[in-house]
């Protein structure tokens, strides 16, 4: 079964820059954090289980959307569209926009909601 990119991108975007030792300043709001949080662990139960639930994931990008701060609701915004979307259009997995817009909102979350602090192991 082919691995779905959006939701793989974010996987790895957030594993991989809990490892980088960057940070920013100023916190995201603690909503939005809960809703990455919540988000990088269903994709994480996913990955155990090997399968792929995007009738579970879509509410939580929903929510993710919901929460972003206003220097990155555009980006998840348009990660939530590609959600919706993707089933009827399998060509936005390759949109560049798209990928960027999920590059955008995992380093986002990544750097500002302090994942690389909430886990020692680096996953």
């Amino acid at each position: 079964m082919r691995t779905w990119i959006l939701a793989a991108a974010l996987a790895a975007l957030l594993a991989g820059s809990a490892c980088s030792g960057s940070s920013h300043s100023s916190a995201a709001p603690r909503a939005f954090c809960d809703a990455a949080s919540r988000y990088e662990d269903e994709l994480q139960a996913e990955q155990t289980k090997g399968v792929r639930d995007d009738a579970k994931q879509l509410p939580l990008v929903e929510r993710l959307a919901a929460t972003a701060p206003a220097s990155i609701r555009r980006d998840a915004q348009t990660f939530l569209d590609a959600m919706r979307r993707v089933a009827q259009d399998p060509h936005l997995r390759d949109n560049p926009a798209v990928k960027q817009a999920v590059d955008n909102v995992n380093r986002f979350a990544s750097n500002r909601c302090g994942f690389f602090n909430q886990q020692p192991s680096g996953i």
